[in-house]
């Protein structure tokens, strides 16, 4: 089991992978990622302080998204329920998925240089919520998806799975007027399901030939997490507000 990241000088230290660990292993999960209380306050926050907006793309994604100033998806804070106070500990850890200490961190993990595109958004799915498979490649600069699970005592039973598999096949289905992209659907081989663990984080290289999604989720259970992007330093660019951000 890996140690959890310690909290030292403002910032926190996350446990040592091998370098170019995701070309071996394209999704691996990091464990225990962050101090107790920072994943406590952090899913309480997602939980009962974020204030959420409804995203459905036909019948292939349903889930929730934090809600961010009007006409902007990606850039931005995260709106709060009114009367809500968001305690210092989960500003440190939202401002830390941005900092070149992690950033670094990642890209010793990618095998690459990366670099910070936008902040990490929350997301939430209940009973019947899913997320169609999709390969994040909207952007060719695109390189590493993370998804900082904040799911309490998730059981295999309960859906909300991550699924990631290699891509066979990739179909253009009936896409209704008013989705903001063209719905495509993506089949793979040896598909690997990673059901929810709490405070950990799940790293995904991110190319064509891979696909993830989310499993149906079948329970009266908030499926709670954190997702960022993060970009291959020399090809990034701004990020388009055109197009809706699938978690992971």
């Amino acid at each position: 089991m890996l140690p959890h990241a310690a909290r030292t000088e403002g910032r926190f230290d996350p446990p040592v992978l091998a370098a170019a660990a995701l070309r071996h292993t394209p999704c691996l999960r990091v464990p225990g990622f962050l101090p107790a209380q920072v994943a406590d306050d952090l899913h309480r926050e997602l939980l009962d302080g974020v204030d959420y907006e409804r995203v459905e793309l036909a019948d292939v994604t349903r889930q929730w998204r934090a809600r961010r100033p009007l006409g902007d998806v990606y850039l931005g804070t995260m709106q709060r329920k009114p009367g809500w106070r968001t305690p210092p500990t989960v500003d440190a850890a939202l401002a830390w998925f941005e900092s070149d200490a992690f950033v670094t961190w990642l890209s010793r993990i990618a095998g690459e240089q990366l670099t910070f595109l936008r902040p990490v958004t929350a997301y939430r799915m209940q009973r019947g919520d899913r997320l169609c498979l999709h390969d994040d490649m909207s952007d060719p600069s695109h390189a590493v998806s993370i998804a900082y699970n904040l799911s309490r005592e998730w059981q295999p039973g309960w859906g909300g799975q991550t699924r990631f598999g290699e891509v066979t096949a990739v179909t253009p289905l009936e896409t209704p007027p008013d989705c903001p992209i063209p719905l495509q659907e993506w089949h793979v081989a040896n598909e690997s399901r990673f059901v929810p663990e709490f405070n950990s984080l799940l790293v995904i290289g991110l190319d064509q030939r891979y696909a993830h999604g989310v499993a149906e989720v079948t329970v009266d259970r908030p499926r709670l997490a954190l997702v960022g992007i993060y970009g291959r330093l020399d090809q990034a660019t701004a990020p388009s507000t055109t197009s809706e951000e699938k978690p992971s």
